[in-house]
């Protein structure tokens, strides 16, 4: 959360299906943080009428191949849909997101590649290239 929060978005929500959790979260993100952003914890059914220009999915569902109880009204006009699991093609996360007209789409790909590297670099002192690794990993998602 804190990377995102130094971005400084307009505000960040975090959303789970225990909407104490998302408030725990929303809470300690709020401390940890060095602006002003706002920060909200809510629960899926608080997302109605609510429309995003990121909208980033953390769940586990995608992993059982389900779909998180999440409205596609709240993907808003240009926005990014990234799900930080990947596989062979679009998520459930994704099929939403781009039945709801997004055409930014990513998944945990990158992110994965990244984390290899991180860690390679922190056992080894040396930062391998990624690209060719995300390249050769990346399936069309379509």
């Amino acid at each position: 959360m804190l990377p995102i929060l130094a971005e400084h978005p307009s505000e960040l929500v975090i959303v789970n299906r225990t909407v104490a959790k998302a408030q725990e979260l929303a809470a300690l993100a709020h401390q940890h943080q060095t602006g002003q952003v706002p920060v909200q914890g809510l629960g899926y059914a608080d997302l109605q009428g609510q429309m995003f220009d990121v909208v980033l999915n953390a769940s586990s569902s995608s992993l059982m191949a389900e779909l998180p109880p999440l409205p596609a009204s709240v993907f808003g006009p240009g926005c990014l849909a990234y799900d930080l699991t990947y596989g062979k093609g679009l998520t459930p996360f994704l099929k939403l997101a781009q039945q709801a007209g997004v055409t930014r789409l990513a998944d945990g790909v990158g992110m994965l590649a990244e984390q290899a590297a991180e860690a390679f670099e922190w056992w080894r002192g040396i930062r391998p290239d990624t690209a060719a690794v995300i390249q050769k990993l990346t399936v069309p998602l379509v």
